[in-house]
């Protein structure tokens, strides 16, 4: 029987809702200051590229791992 959400599959689903949920809830206004500085930058830029590097890096890994393609029975996963 196959299963239908590995593992795999549930972590970068979970991780891709965390993460645009730290970039599009309410938690933004929290982080909606421009102190302090890091590095110069406001942290509010901070905080926005800090949670797109973390969303661009689930998607990385997710289309490295081919997580959205079904594998086919008969030819053992490859296409």
């Amino acid at each position: 029987m196959m299963k239908r959400f590995t593992t795999r599959k549930v972590a970068i689903y979970g991780s891709m809702l965390f993460g645009f949920f730290m970039l599009e809830s309410p938690m933004i206004l929290m982080a909606n200051k421009i102190e302090p500085m890091v590095m110069g930058i406001p942290f509010f830029l901070v905080w926005n590229l800090m949670w797109w590097g973390f969303l661009t890096a689930v998607f990385l890994y997710a289309y490295l791992t081919n997580w959205g393609s079904a594998k086919a029975p008969s030819t053992g996963g490859k296409r």
